[in-house]
């Protein structure tokens, strides 16, 4: 886990796997980091199943220079309902996310964000800049964690997500107990880190964080899908 101790090793590692064209390395593979999301299928799949769908559209600041009006097209299709950014694979300083947010809150349209390392995860200026603006902090607030849930008290509007291989069902307790669990949100992060026996993604994993944790059955319904349709005022 990223604590504030390995926190600068975990830095170098990941900086070390990344490659000059801003691609990742491992184990002498390389693995392409898509630097313009596409949101058509995503956009499809909802258009296609509006009753079991909802969309969230995928941007790329530092590499889009009409960003605003990538929000503004796809946010046109029904069912997208949130903005997706991820400064950690993208590799930009969240200062930049600025013009992009002032929009989102005016839209009242959540955001997803995987935070970075350094500058790529200001959680602390996004919230204060935009106080009506509901961020979500993907995979318990990688990597800062306990530094990012001692910052979310003073913003109620930042949330985590509890999703993905960052974390493991102790780091899911312990952000559901920093942060209250009408401030943490279910998540799978498929069809990434758990795999089932038949090569399938693992539904039951991290559905079995939750439905283990010691909270009142409210709180539990509030993860998995309360929280999340407050969010998006369903």
């Amino acid at each position: 886990m990223c604590h504030r101790p390995t926190r600068p090793l975990a830095h170098l590692v990941h900086r070390a796997l990344m490659t000059r064209d801003g691609n990742i390395r491992l184990s002498g593979e390389t693995i392409r980091i898509y630097p313009q999301p596409d949101n058509a299928p995503v956009a499809a799949a909802v258009q296609a199943h509006p009753s079991r769908f909802l969309g969230w559209i995928f941007l790329n600041p530092a590499q889009d220079p009409d960003v605003l009006g990538t929000l503004e097209r796809w946010r046109a299709v029904p069912g997208m309902v949130g903005i997706k950014l991820h400064p950690h694979w993208h590799d930009y300083r969240t200062e930049i996310l600025r013009p992009l947010l002032a929009r989102a809150q005016d839209l009242r349209m959540p955001v997803l964000i995987h935070l970075g390392f350094g500058a790529r995860g200001d959680i602390r200026a996004m919230a204060t800049d935009f106080p009506r603006l509901d961020i979500v902090c993907a995979h318990a607030g990688f990597p800062f964690y306990g530094d990012l849930w001692r910052i979310a008290k003073g913003h109620p509007r930042v949330h985590v997500d509890l999703s993905s291989p960052y974390i493991d069902e102790r780091l899911a307790r312990a952000a559901v107990a920093a942060m209250g669990p009408q401030r943490c949100i279910y998540g799978t992060d498929s069809p990434y880190g758990f795999e089932d026996t038949d090569h399938s993604y693992d539904y039951r994993h991290i559905l079995g964080w939750i439905e283990r944790m010691p909270v009142t059955e409210a709180a539990r319904d509030s993860i998995l899908s309360g929280n999340m349709r407050a969010l998006l005022d369903i």
